[in-house]
């Protein structure tokens, strides 16, 4: 009978998340990330639950091989002679590959991995081209951002105007921009650099994101136009704005609690409440009276869930799996990515509460099919704009005795 192999703090201070662990040789012994409980790497023993820190400075997977820890810091590789007999750190550590790796959208996991032959293999941000392109209902593509390292894309009530979160210089650093359709041309909203996932509001007048410093985690709101600064409407672990309804409720995905709860925040009373449904990906219907949400299910597969808000009500199982779910802009339809990458769409009748049987539009080549937030959307005129990786898979990068590149360091 599977048993825990490491426990989260009764009480403690919220989010406790255990995550990607790795064993060390001994085969007992595994690294671990500890989330935003008592935040950092941890060393923890299948013989015993007592755990121990090995560094609050790191974040991340991490790995071990000759001899030396590996993990991301400041989006290089880097390697530090790790005893694993006193498990503990015993000198400094250099860098190995120094540039932008990728990472996961969500969950702090990066792209690297190694083994104990010198083998490293690692995907640069560099190497990740996906593009911002526009497809019909057939899944013709109509046209394609000539922009690399725009991602998260949220098209305005009114059809003009996307936002997206850019990768202005290529070196992982993310910015709020407001793309204009007509013009070709995108404004820069934000300067800090850790903006991500932008949202519009539902009467296109500003535009809500994440964005984080150090361990705490911003909702923040900034006009469209780029008329005035931003402010915060809420802090805390981290967090993701997901859809606004017209009636000022936000649905955002709340890690507080180690696992993605959906959660809904009020402007008119500054309430937060956390609803039943638990998943990254929630939207409010058109109406405004239901909200559909990926929702994890057993395994590594999700599924996606309507129920009316802010209720009582029956959930709705739209899907036996799939992710990232968006209204058409009427509410008559409802669509999702499948696990192998294809658009489905469901009919809805939110009066009566009957769902049609999925049916395919068209395969995609979007960067992730769920729990990547949203990398498409809808708009008015029912045209998709998908964030797609190019028709050739991205290249990894491999280097056969990585060990050598210790030398002299």
């Amino acid at each position: 009978m599977p048993t825990p192999a490491t426990r989260v703090t009764p009480g403690g201070n919220g989010g406790e998340a255990h995550r990607w662990p790795f064993f060390l040789p001994d085969g007992k012994h595994f690294l671990y990330f500890e989330d935003w409980g008592a935040n950092g790497i941890y060393v923890g023993s299948l013989d015993s639950p007592e755990t121990k820190l090995v560094s609050s400075e790191l974040a991340g997977n991490v790995a071990f091989a000759a001899g030396n820890l590996l993990y991301i810091s400041n989006r290089s590789l880097m390697a530090q002679p790790f005893d694993t007999s006193r498990l503990e750190v015993t000198a400094a550590a250099v860098p190995i590959v120094e540039e932008d790796l990728e990472k996961a959208p969500v969950f702090s996991q990066w792209g690297f991995g190694v083994s104990e032959n010198g083998v490293l293999v690692f995907q640069s941000a560099a190497d990740a081209p996906s593009r911002l392109a526009w497809f019909d209902a057939t899944g013709k593509e109509l046209a394609r951002l000539p922009e690399v390292g725009f991602k998260d894309p949220s098209i305005s009530p009114d059809g003009r105007y996307f936002a997206l979160s850019a990768d202005d210089e290529h070196n992982g650093k993310h910015f709020i921009r407001v793309y204009d359709f007509r013009r070709s041309v995108s404004t820069r909203l934000t300067e800090g650099g850790s903006e991500e996932f932008p949202i519009w509001t539902s009467n296109g007048k500003e535009i809500t994101y994440t964005s984080a410093a150090g361990r705490t985690s911003y909702i923040n709101e900034i006009p469209a136009d780029g008329s005035g600064p931003s402010h915060a409407i809420l802090q805390g672990a981290e967090m993701f704005p997901s859809s606004w309804s017209t009636d000022g409720h936000l649905a955002f995905m709340d890690l507080a609690k180690g696992r993605p709860y959906l959660t809904v925040y009020s402007s008119n009373d500054h309430q937060v409440v956390q609803l039943t449904l638990e998943g990254p990906e929630a939207q409010f219907s058109p109406d405004g009276h239901w909200i559909a949400c990926t929702e994890a299910g057993k395994g590594s597969q999700s599924a996606i869930f309507v129920e009316p808000f802010p209720g009582p009500g029956a959930r709705i199982q739209i899907s036996a799996v799939g992710g990232q779910p968006r209204w058409s802009r009427d509410g008559h339809s409802l669509f999702y990515i499948a696990p192998d990458r294809k658009l489905m769409a469901v009919g809805f009748d939110s009066r009566k509460a009957l769902v049609s049987t999925p049916r395919t539009l068209f395969q995609t080549r979007i960067v992730a099919p769920d729990f990547a937030l949203f990398q498409y959307d809808v708009a008015p005129d029912g045209r998709f704009l998908i964030n797609s990786l190019p028709s050739n898979s991205s290249p990894l990068t491999l280097i056969t005795g990585w060990t050598a590149l210790l030398k002299g360091r």
